[in-house]
């Protein structure tokens, strides 16, 4: 216990230094403030101001890399000031269960011993951020608990996709869920260069495509935004397509200068994705974890394969190729697309296949080495953009 209460302290007084790291380039620029980090500190706000408040647990879950300690670190920061350290606490259960040996639940326990009181007897409101959820199986049942046990308890933590399925219905019940999202294409505007978005414009396009009565109907409300469009497009230089395409999707990809690094840190981070997320949602033995990132090379190649082609290619049966695309779906690197048509057509068309992120995609392709390969693979990246962009407005948004 003694290890994990210096823990806890040197964390009071380190975090704020750490976190800077996550907001602000080298010169002290601050990166800009993305849309959910808008939402999540309206909540901040509201129980900070409110006592009646009742939205007080925010679970940000999001595929690795885009950027969900960036938020938490922001809205730590922008707010550290106006609460006080020993109010504000960060920690990463990545260190505290794979270098501590230790659990949330020792954390929490040192906290209240440090600030010297149990959470049950807060008089003034206290605001723990827990980053990297998933490392601790027990994280949900834990911060529920901190939930019941008091109304003066501000709880923000992220962890990868895999969260929202370590979930129940108790938890669901109190929580707030704010998915993050690979980087839009106006967001990859704001980060690469500042530049903001034309205020409105996203949603009278989404109005007028989704919400017209008719296809004329839609054409009229279109045509109405027609010079906005025109406008926006005229300052933007026509590689940053291309660049977005490639890279722009995760965060810290955009602000790297090395194309190389950019696919050598995505490499990694597809390990850790398959090694440590997929593993915990599939309980794959060595040898499946191994065709896991074959099936996303044939993948990046060719979006729609069927499963028996794929389990031949593999050398394995079919029902293990259906449960590694199901797991990569779950850990939301894949976004899965159904045939269209009457069902018994469906059955017999596989289904496509988009990348989460066409980062991703791209970062297998690179693995041919030439410009050629990125050109004949273009529409397949966009196509990841596409699907991307609705399931976030439409599925995500409606779960």
């Amino acid at each position: 216990m003694e290890e994990i209460l210096k823990y806890v302290q040197n964390q009071l007084v380190q975090a704020p230094f750490r976190l800077k790291s996550y907001t602000q380039d080298e010169q002290g620029k601050k990166y800009p403030q993305r849309n959910i980090y808008v939402k999540v500190d309206k909540y901040f706000r509201d129980f900070l101001h409110n006592p009646n408040a009742q939205d007080r647990w925010i679970i940000i879950p999001g595929l690795r890399g885009v950027g969900k300690t960036t938020i938490l670190a922001q809205l730590f920061l922008n707010h550290q000031q106006e609460v006080g350290d020993r109010r504000m606490l960060y920690v990463s259960l990545d260190e505290v269960v794979n270098v501590l040996g230790s659990s949330l639940k020792d954390v929490l326990t040192a906290y209240e011993k440090i600030i010297g009181e149990s959470f049950e007897k807060l008089t003034q409101p206290i605001f723990i951020f827990i980053d990297e959820a998933q490392y601790d199986p027990k994280w949900a049942s834990v911060l529920k608990s901190v939930y019941d046990r008091s109304n003066k308890v501000f709880v923000a933590c992220s962890g990868s996709s895999a969260v929202s399925l370590q979930t129940n219905p108790d938890v669901i019940r109190r929580s707030i869920f704010q998915k993050l999202f690979p980087t839009s294409f106006s967001e990859f505007l704001m980060i690469r260069d500042g530049r903001l978005p034309i205020k409105g414009l996203k949603q009278n396009i989404k109005d007028a495509l989704f919400n017209a009565d008719s296809a004329k109907d839609a054409y009229e409300k279109l045509k109405k935004y027609e010079q906005s469009v025109v406008s926006a497009w005229s300052s933007i230089d026509r590689h940053y397509v291309d660049e977005y395409l490639k890279i722009g999707t995760l965060p810290f990809a955009i602000r790297m200068k090395d194309e190389v690094r950019v696919y050598q840190t995505i490499t990694l981070l597809l390990d850790k994705v398959i090694n440590q997320d997929v593993q915990s949602l599939g309980r794959f033995d060595t040898k499946t974890l191994i065709h896991i990132k074959r099936v996303l090379f044939l993948l990046a190649e060719s979006d729609v394969v069927s499963i028996q082609k794929l389990a031949t290619t593999l050398e394995a049966s079919v029902n293990t190729v259906s449960n590694i695309l199901e797991v990569l779906e779950q850990a939301e690197l894949l976004i899965r697309v159904m045939p269209y048509g009457l069902n018994s057509k469906k059955v017999r068309k596989p289904s496509r296949y988009q990348f989460m992120s066409s980062a991703m995609r791209s970062a297998f392709l690179s693995v041919a080495g030439n410009e050629q390969i990125f050109a004949s693979q273009k529409g397949r990246l966009m196509e990841d953009i596409v699907a991307m962009t609705l399931y976030r407005e439409f599925v995500a948004n409606s779960r």
